[in-house]
């Protein structure tokens, strides 16, 4: 049996933290982020306080890896089957087959919200993968795939590094993976054209190939094997300011102008900066790449906002949005 790893944090601390799902027990839980093979799950695993563990979403984090799931409507079970592996879950068992046995895993499957949730363990000692669980992010990364994970998105933080490589971070901070980038890695545009790593840009979207195998950090980290540019900004230099938008408001005419707070994510981009939303905005979504509506952006957002050098004077400084990235 392997190890499942943990972070800073034991799974009896996550109890104390803050609460934001309601279990079939009523009993509050906490949410922490599910990351496949490098891939974000959309159904976030819970901490379940009453039986002291993480239980992560059966069909979801399954299927990422690759096995079948289907509902036995006779046994009451969600049945899971890849290759010489079938097992099943069933609410309020701790009693799991495996290799023509049964195992307990010492927590059982809970029904939330109509899906079936099984303990961690589950993923480690039944599905055979490996799993790494913080405080706030539960990493499955499937050993025995030879497929390399693909992840398309945004490049939401650039940093040039002393070697002559970069390391960027692809879908901001809570869905994202920061990827490194070196003279082996292979960036190319979508027709075929070679690129190099000084050519990436903020704002750019990607198809980036990495390595099986990450840093458990938060955002996970990964080597970059080949990266595709689908597309970039229209301006030679793009700046960009990432932060939480203190205020939005819709003018006469149909825009929108966006105040960002945060943080410089280029040399000369200020830290406060006004932004004109208009019609050729593109505003996506961190999470799942979803394009998004003007009118989405609320305050107190979290965003990454990208714009051209031409800036007023002004405190803060005005300028014209190109790309929004939602998190």
């Amino acid at each position: 049996m392997k190890t499942i790893r943990t972070g800073m944090m034991t799974l009896a601390a996550l109890a104390v933290l803050g609460t934001n799902v309601v279990s079939a027990t009523s009993e509050p839980v906490k949410e922490l982020s599910v990351n496949v093979n490098g891939q974000h799950i959309e159904q976030a695993a819970i901490f379940d306080k009453g039986q002291q563990t993480v239980l992560v979403p059966l069909r979801d984090v399954a299927e990422s890896l690759g096995f079948q799931v289907k509902w036995n409507a006779e046994t009451k079970a969600a049945e899971v089957n890849k290759g010489a592996i079938f097992s099943y879950a069933k609410v309020g068992e701790d009693r799991y087959p495996f290799a023509k046995m049964y195992k307990t895993l010492g927590a059982e499957p809970r029904l939330l919200n109509g899906n079936t949730y099984v303990p961690v363990a589950f993923v480690d000692e039944i599905l055979q993968a490996e799993v790494n669980v913080t405080d706030d992010a539960v990493t499955v990364v499937d050993e025995e795939s030879d497929v390399a994970p693909v992840r398309t998105g945004t490049i939401t933080t650039l940093n040039k590094r002393e070697d002559g490589g970069v390391s960027f971070q692809l879908n901001g901070y809570e869905t994202g993976i920061i990827l490194h980038v070196d003279k082996e890695t292979k960036i190319t545009t979508a027709d075929g054209k070679e690129l190099k790593p000084e050519d990436l840009q903020l704002g750019m979207e990607v198809e980036a190939t990495h390595q099986k195998f990450m840093a458990m950090s938060m955002p996970p980290q990964s080597g970059a094997v080949s990266i595709v540019v689908k597309s970039g900004l229209e301006t030679p230099e793009v700046l960009g300011t990432a932060g939480k938008v203190a205020s939005i408001d819709k003018d006469q005419e149909g825009s929108y102008k966006m105040l960002v707070e945060g943080q410089a994510l280029a040399e000369n981009a200020p830290e406060k900066v006004a932004l004109i939303v208009g019609k050729d905005t593109k505003i996506v979504s961190a999470k799942d790449n979803k394009e998004l509506a003007p009118e989405d952006l609320k305050a107190e957002m979290k965003v990454f906002a990208y714009y051209g050098p031409k800036l007023t004077r002004s405190l803060p400084p005005i300028g014209v949005a190109e790309k929004i990235v939602v998190e």
